[in-house]
């Protein structure tokens, strides 16, 4: 019982919306940087989907995973401040 109060106090104070924002982040970069890639028709940024093979850029990808990082860093510097 008392670790249910202790896990109870950590939680307290922390929102769900909190916990997305990172994630939101990261797929809204993720998803905006392979549209520039496909209307821009910039081949770093783009999505190939064919019968005979599949082409993933990178890049998005890691801009996506930086974004995330960098908005839970800023919301933890935030809460902590």
């Amino acid at each position: 019982m008392e670790v249910i109060k202790t896990i109870g106090k950590e939680m307290e104070g922390r929102t769900l919306k909190r916990d997305w924002i990172p994630l939101i982040v990261s797929f809204a970069t993720m998803t905006v940087l392979y549209l520039i890639g496909y209307f821009a028709r910039i081949e770093v940024l783009t999505f190939k989907l064919s019968f005979s093979y599949t082409e993933i850029s990178l890049v998005p990808i890691a801009a996506g995973f930086a974004a995330g990082m960098i908005s839970q860093w800023v919301l933890k510097e935030k809460v902590e401040a």
